[in-house]
């Protein structure tokens, strides 16, 4: 627990700062820390900014104009992942306006440079030193690896063909601990086997192995529903994927590519790239459906190999 106000850490479970009588919230300094990750001129993208971050998982990101100039703020134990986050929405806003224009832009641009158009992102670069930067190309970090950089979503979508299989086993597993309860409390009290228990605890490890064992019944008739949503989702994933085999062009997904990233990580903003173009399209679909259909996608059409 943390004092917003006086800055002080307390231990789990004491809520009131006893310096200053402010309410603690959950986490370290660290994470109400923040510093500045760039400066935008324009609202709209300011905004649209602050809405990829949140959805990406920085979710204490803030946003404060002064000036005519939106400053977007982030905790400092989330920057180096913001950074990463940012880059693939000057791509993706890049790509945009390509698009709107009908023009190829041909310029790279990094955290310092103009962007297409009318912004200009001003980042800190003070947060990594050389010496951490060299580091970095060699050893990276497990919280810096590319799979947990681009597209980190607050929650993963489970298919309704799997979410069936484990509901299934869940309540198979219930009745069958429940019976086998039963049956054993059964064989005590006709002393099949040599274990007595007295009246109230027999009563409610009774009562417990009957909720198991209706409880899993309960669980298997809900798979059965789950699973005549089976076909239908599939059926729907089928035709998201036609839909982006007949929206996004191999040109469109070369002008997504860093040339200065790795493999991985073009990997990882080609499938930012196209859950963004599904969640906008599909905007009535769960969006972390919709970021499962897009790595489903990846995998099966622009493996590594392939792209």
């Amino acid at each position: 627990m943390w004092c917003p106000k006086c800055k002080t850490e307390y231990q789990k479970g004491i809520t009131i700062c006893a310096e200053c009588g402010s309410g603690l919230v959950e986490g370290t300094e660290d994470d109400f820390v923040v510093s500045v990750l760039c400066e935008l001129k324009e609202e709209t993208t300011a905004t649209k900014l602050m809405e990829y971050l949140e959805f990406s998982g920085i979710g204490k990101a803030g946003i404060k104009e002064e000036n005519g100039v939106f400053s977007i703020t982030v905790p400092d134990s989330q920057y180096k992942q913001a950074e990463k986050l940012l880059r693939g929405f000057m791509i993706a806003l890049q790509e945009d306006q390509e698009n709107n224009s009908g023009e190829s832009i041909q310029e790279e641009f990094y955290y310092e440079d103009m962007l297409p158009g009318e912004e200009e992102i001003r980042l800190q670069n003070n947060k990594v030193t050389e010496e951490e930067d060299k580091q970095g190309q060699t050893n990276k970090k497990a919280d810096e690896s590319p799979e947990g950089i681009l597209y980190n979503s607050s929650k993963t979508y489970t298919k309704k063909a799997d979410e069936y299989k484990d509901v299934k086993v869940s309540g198979i597993t219930f009745v069958v601990f429940g019976l086998i309860g039963v049956l054993y409390l059964i064989l005590c009290e006709i002393e099949v086997l040599p274990i007595s228990y007295n009246k109230i605890v027999f009563i409610c490890l009774l009562c417990m192995f009957i909720i198991f064992a209706v409880w899993g019944t309960f669980t298997v008739f809900k798979s059965r529903k789950i699973k005549g949503q089976i076909e239908e989702e599939e059926t729907l994933t089928a035709g998201i994927k036609e839909w982006i085999d007949a929206n996004v062009t191999s040109e469109m997904i070369e002008s997504w590519k860093d040339k200065n990233a790795s493999e991985e990580e073009n990997e990882l903003i080609i499938i930012s790239q196209l859950g963004t173009k599904l969640i906008n399209y599909y905007t009535e679909l769960d969006t972390s459906y919709l970021e499962m259909v897009a790595d489903e996608y990846f995998n099966e059409k622009l493996s590594h190999n392939n792209v």
